[in-house]
Formats: structure tokens, sequence, C-alpha cells
């Protein structure tokens, strides 16, 4: 199962969205979620972007009913207090934001889809996938 990073969400609202991602999106057979973070996130986006941009109502009729929006909760807030405190005596930066989304997918054993792998594979155990890339052992695309 995976948890749907705020920049795959954005992809997907895009009047012409990457192929790779546009179809994994589609094709998922799973149960797909993404966090309260990443809502704010996109909701943030789409009321600082010019007026009359409709990103709001895109996302809201084409991507947010097809995941489950997963809220932060006293389990979440102990992960992610943990992965801080790692990261905090490994000199690991990690945005705030970054770290609750991390602790979420770990929290919920959950993959973390990205286009930010580099960034994320500084969270230890966080299992990560890259759907702007071919999967890995695909053939390449014509």
């Amino acid at each position: 199962m995976y948890l749907l990073d705020t920049n795959v969400l954005s992809e997907l609202m895009r009047a012409h969205p990457d192929a790779l991602v546009e179809e994994r999106f589609e094709a998922e057979p799973e149960e797909l979620f993404t966090s309260v973070i990443c809502l704010e996130e996109i909701r943030f986006g789409a009321m600082i972007a010019p007026p009359d941009n409709r990103l709001w109502e895109r996302a809201r009729a084409s991507v947010f009913p097809c995941v489950t929006v997963l809220p932060l909760d006293e389990a979440l807030a102990i992960v992610a207090g943990d992965l801080r405190a790692e990261w905090k005596r490994h000199g690991t930066p990690v945005a705030y934001g970054d770290g609750l989304i991390a602790a979420t997918a770990m929290g919920r054993n959950l993959t973390l889809v990205t286009r930010n792998t580099r960034h994320f594979a500084r969270v230890t155990g966080l299992k990560l996938e890259n759907w702007f890339e071919p999967p890995p052992g695909s053939a390449p695309r014509r």
C-alpha cells in the first residue's frame, strides 16, 4: 500500500500529468493514502496560486476521491518524535512537514511515493518509490 507525497498529488492535478505517474495511479489495485500534511500543502498551493486557477477544484474532483487522507494521531506523533530525535543526533536535516509525512508512512507500514526519494532516503527504514521513473526491471518506453 502507498502513501502519496505532495509532489505526486500535484502532478496528478496537472492538465497533462506525467504518463508514468498517471498510469501507476490509475492502475494501482491497492488502496492509496496521503497524509493530512499533504492535503494542507495542496490547499496552501491552490490558495496562493493566481485567482481562478481551479487547482483545488481539480484536486477535489480527480485526486482526493481516489485516496484516503490519514490524520495525525498519538501513535504517529510518537513515531515522528522518535524520527526527529534520531535526525537531530545524526545531524540529518529533514523538514518538519516531511518528517510528519515520513512518520505517517512508517507508522502505517506504507511505501512513500515521492519524486524526492533522495531527500527521504535519509529516513532509516522508510520504504520509497518514485513513480516518475519506470519501475526497476521494466522494459524501456518507446
